[in-house]
């Protein structure tokens, strides 16, 4: 008797289905690590944004007191602190290195009472709930008050700061808008107080 062989059982054909879910199980992690660095990254600007300072320098001015006439101001209105790291100051484009200079520089021959407040290499708190405005001069006397009033367009000051992140900016004497910079440098002549 001959046997015959057994007819060879077709071999199973492959099923696409695990590799479609293998396929969106990738896809998905692939997302969902999209989702998680934008999300990172978010929290960067954020964390950043909620530390920002924001330094504004000006002036008040009254012609008719004997204290405090003229008194140079510089305010952190931004939500974090401002470490200063480099001041320049000038008069008529003419750098100067302290008040003393500017007053000279003025025409003002007479020592005059004013009281300065020392702030390169300060960290100047946020305004936010309280006043933490720095008086850096305070002109007392009415005369040099008004050489002070008078010379107001002749100014410039520049104020190079840091956040806590080390993101930096320069203010500038009577301008609302600051400019963002890689990093503060000393060049020039700086201004000590």
């Amino acid at each position: 008797m001959t046997e015959t062989p057994p007819e060879p059982t077709p071999t199973p054909k492959p099923s696409s289905r695990p590799d479609l879910i293998s396929v969106i199980a990738l896809a998905v992690s692939v997302f969902a690590l999209a989702i998680g660095a934008w999300q990172t990254r978010l929290m960067q600007s954020q964390a950043r944004a909620s530390v920002w300072p924001y330094l504004a320098i000006g002036y008040t001015y009254s012609n008719n007191v004997d204290s405090n006439g003229f008194i140079w101001t510089i305010d952190n209105n931004g939500v974090g602190p401002a470490r200063v790291q480099s001041v320049t100051v000038s008069l008529d484009d003419k750098p100067v290195r302290n008040w003393d200079e500017m007053i000279a520089a003025l025409g003002m021959r007479e020592r005059t009472s004013t009281a300065t407040t020392s702030f390169a290499g300060a960290v100047i708190p946020p305004n936010t709930n309280r006043e933490t405005t720095v008086a850096a001069l305070r002109v007392h006397g009415r005369e040099l008050a008004a050489l002070f009033k008078d010379a107001i367009p002749r100014f410039k000051m520049d104020i190079c700061y840091c956040s806590v992140y080390d993101d930096c900016w320069v203010a500038h004497w009577q301008r609302w808008q600051v400019d963002p910079v890689d990093r503060c440098t000393t060049d020039g002549t700086q201004f000590e107080q």
